[in-house]
């Protein structure tokens, strides 16, 4: 019973809780192709057609061989949820959810306004997807032809922002990624299922195809909270030995647990708690000027840092999302190989 009081409050303060932070108290889906299929009825249900906790090094993140990652499968569930509100492009997310997280979107789909409203989970990832979104659309207008999403999780860039003569890249866990194969759609990504114990993410890619002559933009979304600094400091030195001059990389750090509003803090604190047990929990937590620091000490020229409330209010739709609540000090930063 105490797990379904717990997810009944959470889901009256924050639907992010709801839809991504709250797996870790609800039974877990079985890898597709393991006796349960994709609920078809989802797409129709929140109008469609998994910040996963990577694990870029298995040092830096624990998780089961055998299980796709928990955390990808709720991230994917709330960018249903913001693809139906119509706040994020999205419509390939809903045809890869599981079953499971599929029933909780359904559920926050047709319930009340102010769940969805109220979350400062949802604007903070439609800000962080939003912005991604937008470096790589500026990546492909400039030429570049390769573009390598590390810790990819359930992402859809490769379908969504397909163009010819693009090659996508997606390194991930293999448990994740085989989960992930099973439910996407075909004609994608180049998939690069690695265990970073026996290999580093530059062998993975040129063993993969990743021509290190050309440009490359590097995607690294929702993937650094979960590392120590030490270890993200090799892994950004590692990507910059296949980066080809003028190659970019963007991405995303979460701010320290005492900066932001008192909504901030409660959502980190529920992140948290949903995280007990998962070997998924956040390892990195620095502000804006920290994190254009780690990224320009491992080699690479910082262009921009950005704070997450800044790139919220640049959202389409916004006003239906808790802006003002998000964390500006969560920072976007975009560097090149100079």
């Amino acid at each position: 019973a105490a797990p379904v009081h717990l997810g009944t409050d959470i889901v009256h303060h924050d639907v992010g809780a709801l839809t991504g932070e709250l797996q870790g108290v609800l039974p877990s889906d079985p890898p597709a192709g393991a006796g349960h299929d994709h609920n078809p009825s989802l797409a129709e249900s929140v109008h469609g057609e998994r910040s996963y906790a990577p694990a870029p090094v298995r040092e830096a993140l624990p998780m089961r061989d055998d299980r796709p990652s928990r955390t990808a499968q709720g991230v994917l569930a709330e960018r249903a949820v913001l693809h139906a509100l119509g706040v994020i492009d999205d419509r390939f997310a809903a045809g890869m959810l599981t079953p499971g997280m599929a029933r909780i979107v359904s559920a926050v789909h047709h319930g009340p306004a102010f769940l969805t409203e109220r979350s400062v989970t949802l604007a903070g990832l439609a800000a962080r997807i939003n912005w991604f979104d937008m470096q790589v659309i500026e990546a492909l207008d400039a030429g570049i032809d390769q573009v390598a999403v590390i810790g990819a999780g359930y992402d859809s860039r490769a379908w969504r922002f397909a163009r010819d003569g693009v090659r996508y890249f997606e390194l991930d866990h293999p448990a994740t990624q085989a989960d992930k194969v099973a439910r996407a759609p075909s004609d994608g990504p180049a998939y690069v299922a690695v265990d970073l114990t026996d290999a580093t993410a530059s062998d993975a890619l040129t063993r993969h195809g990743l021509d290190v002559r050309r440009p490359t933009f590097f995607v690294v979304e929702g993937v650094t909270m979960y590392l120590t600094k030490e270890v993200l400091h090799r892994a950004l030195v590692d990507l910059r030995k296949v980066a080809a001059v003028g190659s970019r990389l963007s991405v995303n750090f979460s701010a320290p647990g005492h900066t932001g509003t008192a909504r901030n803090r409660r959502q980190l604190l529920l992140q948290r708690m949903a995280r007990i047990g998962s070997a998924e929990g956040f390892r990195l937590e620095v502000d804006r000027v920290g994190a254009g620091e780690l990224v320009a000490a491992a080699g690479w020229e910082v262009a921009s840092v950005t704070g997450l409330r800044a790139a919220a209010r640049h959202l389409p739709n916004h006003a239906r999302l808790a802006v003002d609540a998000v964390n500006d000090q969560a920072a976007l930063v975009l560097a090149d190989r100079t």
